[in-house]
């Protein structure tokens, strides 16, 4: 999932949107926006729980990401864990 909150830095509404994204229990940052989450929710409920802490013009994204896949400049921790939830 990756997202953008488009008002002036909110520590509220990041700190509710990375706790819910926390709460998921497995999750890797890939970025300052960009997260993997292994979750047994859809796209579709992720999306509407994480939009309950943004604003009406905030961005988010939340697919699925399934083999194959490629990335690059990622540590060995997140390569490890990435290539583990494949």
């Amino acid at each position: 999932m990756t997202y953008d909150l488009r008002k002036e830095f909110s520590a509220e509404n990041y700190n509710s949107l990375i706790s819910l994204i926390k709460e998921e229990g497995v999750w890797a940052c890939l970025g300052e926006s960009s997260y993997l989450i292994q979750s047994n929710r859809t796209a579709v409920e992720l999306r509407d729980r994480f939009k309950t802490v943004l604003d009406s013009d905030d961005m988010l994204y939340v697919g699925k990401v399934t083999a194959p896949a490629a990335w690059t400049g990622y540590s060995a921790t997140i390569t490890n864990w990435i290539k583990s939830k494949l």
